[in-house]
């Protein structure tokens, strides 16, 4: 008696096509929900760094008398700005990731200063300070090196009330593109956190809450001497005009001279 060998049946080269095809087809089907879903979650943990750095804040607010962390006097107030973040997480021994987006290819500070405050910014390894270098323009931002995801106001505001719950930190701006509303969310909106410590995602470049048409400039009614119009008193964004009770917003990285020639577009 002869023995049948079995044949074994491979699959031909159309059904292969035809499986790897339904398989590309899912793919494109699942992988923007997966992103949307990845988005949506580094939104979440954006908002709640947001809300624990409020709380560190809050709580150097009991110790100096309502103020915002700085090491910025009076004199030099219009400096460079992120130093404060820098000292708040020094004072109160705070993760440097707090102040990561996951959303951006910004990295987490691994180096302290002199003073230990983690270094968050710097270029070819050289940490920024309010003095070197002597300044930031389009010859040298794209060589900074971000680990710091939000922009800053630290100031008391001139005008509008102070009771009022106002944007003082937030995504940063799009410093490469000279963009002045962030690019972290596909210029779809930003995370910004409030005075009253609660953090929200918002969709619109300016806020209607505090007449603000762009929180990365300062949108004064009144200049200082009481005249109209302040520095950005005329702006209008997203049908929001400067008013008399403006807050003035001015979420900010470097100092506000660079910021304002860094950041020409609304």
């Amino acid at each position: 008696m002869h023995s049948r060998i079995a044949r074994i049946r491979a699959f031909t080269l159309v059904e292969l096509l035809v499986v790897i095809g339904i398989i590309a087809l899912l793919i494109s089907i699942l992988l923007p929900a997966l992103n949307k879903a990845r988005r949506e979650a580094n939104k979440t943990a954006v908002l709640a760094s947001l809300h624990q750095l409020g709380i560190a804040v809050a709580a150097y607010e009991v110790e100096f008398r309502g103020r915002h962390p700085t090491d910025l006097a009076d004199l030099n107030e219009d400096d460079r700005s992120f130093d404060g973040m820098a000292m708040l997480c020094a004072m109160y021994k705070l993760p440097p990731k707090l102040l990561i987006n996951p959303n951006t290819t910004d990295s987490v500070a691994t180096k302290t200063n002199s003073k230990g405050w983690p270094i968050l910014a710097d270029i070819n390894g050289i940490e920024i300070t309010l003095t070197s270098p002597a300044t930031i323009d389009a010859s040298n931002i794209h060589q900074v090196n971000f680990h710091c995801s939000f922009e800053y106001d630290h100031e008391f505001k001139r005008s509008g009330s102070r009771t009022k719950p106002r944007v003082y930190m937030g995504d940063r701006a799009d410093y490469f593109n000279g963009r002045s509303f962030s690019a972290n969310w596909d210029h779809k909106g930003m995370c910004l956190l409030w005075t009253d410590q609660h953090a929200e995602f918002a969709t619109s470049k300016a806020l209607r809450e505090q007449n603000d048409p762009n929180i990365y400039h300062h949108n004064q009614y009144y200049d200082d001497q009481g005249h109209y119009p302040g520095e950005g008193g005329a702006e209008s964004n997203d049908g929001v005009s400067v008013t008399p009770n403006t807050c003035d917003t001015h979420l900010r990285f470097f100092s506000e001279d660079e910021d304002d020639a860094l950041l020409p577009n609304p």
